[in-house]
C-alpha cells in the first residue's frame, strides 16, 4: 500500500472511530498516524 494510502486510510478509521464515540481508538490511530507522518517526513528528508 501506497504511502498516501496508509494516510488516507488512517485518517478514515479515525473519523469512523470518532462517528462511533470510541475514544481509546481514536487516541491510538493519532498516535499511528502521528508516526507515519514523522516516518513520511524522515524518508523524504533522505531522498
Amino acid at each position: 500500500m501506497a504511502f498516501r494510502d496508509i494516510i488516507a486510510q488512517l485518517r478514515q478509521d479515525i473519523t469512523t472511530a470518532e462517528d462511533a464515540g470510541d475514544e481509546q481508538t481514536v487516541a491510538r490511530l493519532r498516535r499511528e498516524l502521528d508516526e507515519a507522518l514523522r516516518h513520511g517526513e524522515e524518508k523524504a528528508d533522505q531522498e
